[in-house]
């Protein structure tokens, strides 16, 4: 998967160039697409310093070239996320993320996940819990599920980053990442999204066309 990045300076940035050691940048979406017109590829928009209209443009452009797109925030926010990913993106990160994020976030994006920073799931779920009625009943596809995994589960449910189930379970991230790697394919979801809604009984649908 090409990992390319769109900046208004149409540079690489260290942090992304450490991510990624074949990473390209462009000043525009049609230039970033031309490094690699026929592979599949990531799209990495830098929204700082551009006004939100001008961000869901940019993402709009973007996804329209059939990348999969994450656009990166100077102050990520919950309204921009919603708008950004109703637009098509399947990612939403701060412009400043650790190599490490930024390669968890490939990784989810590239098996047709949806990445939003932990503190936004959280909200995110805030707002479905108020809008959804959420009754409690049975969830037979749970039972599928090693108890050390419901754990797991209601960890993300809650809005949990994987770093916090680890220090609350006493657990390693890796054997975090391992649960949730069974979790998702036992509950047939596809990211930590679609589980933390599929926990809260509300229904849950692809996260990318």
């Amino acid at each position: 998967m090409e990992q390319l990045f769109v900046s208004p300076h149409g540079r690489l940035r260290q942090r992304w160039g450490e991510a990624f050691a074949k990473a390209r940048a462009a000043a525009r979406v049609s230039d970033a697409v031309a490094l690699a017109p026929d592979e599949p590829r990531t799209l990495w928009l830098d929204g700082s310093g551009l006004g939100r209209a001008e961000c869901l443009a940019w993402v709009r452009e973007a996804v329209a070239t059939g990348s999969r797109v994450v656009l990166m925030s100077a102050v990520p926010g919950e309204e921009e996320a919603f708008d950004a990913l109703n637009q098509g993106a399947v990612g939403y990160c701060h412009v400043e993320a650790a190599p490490r994020q930024l390669r968890e976030i490939a990784l989810v994006v590239e098996h047709g996940g949806l990445w939003m920073p932990p503190e936004l799931v959280q909200r995110l779920m805030g707002l479905s819990l108020r809008v959804v009625p959420t009754p409690a009943p049975a969830h037979p596809q749970l039972d599928a599920l090693t108890a050390r995994e419901l754990m797991v589960a209601g960890q993300v449910a809650r809005g949990a980053s994987n770093q916090e189930i680890a220090a609350s379970l006493d657990i390693s991230e890796r054997t975090v990442k391992a649960h949730l790697s069974s979790i998702f394919e036992k509950l047939a979801v596809r990211d930590r999204v679609q589980l933390a809604l599929a926990m809260n009984n509300i229904p849950t649908y692809t996260s990318v066309n």
